[in-house]
């Protein structure tokens, strides 16, 4: 994937996402995601409102996040919790 400045989810997206309940009043939270063609990610530390700032993992995005379709939560994802071996990522 081409290196970009700040990783974001599509803004219509994320507000469907944050519809789940106490995400919204956090500033931060993990989610996992759908692409357009079916795949799906997790373990994505999303900066509220859609900036995405790390992957666990991951050390780059391994996909297109143009092509997020939904962005939801697991249970994986509200147990979840990052750690300094991370890689993180520019966001404003």
């Amino acid at each position: 994937m081409n290196a970009q400045k700040y990783l974001e989810i599509p803004v219509d997206v994320v507000q469907t996402g944050w519809t789940i309940p106490g995400v919204q009043a956090r500033t931060a939270a993990f989610v996992s995601v759908e692409l357009a063609d079916g795949r799906q990610f997790k373990n994505l530390l999303l900066l509220h409102p859609n900036h995405i700032i790390g992957m666990k993992g991951e050390s780059v995005l391994p996909f297109n996040p143009l092509f997020i379709t939904r962005a939801f939560q697991t249970s994986e994802d509200l147990e979840l919790r990052s750690s300094s071996d991370w890689a993180f990522w520019p966001h404003p």
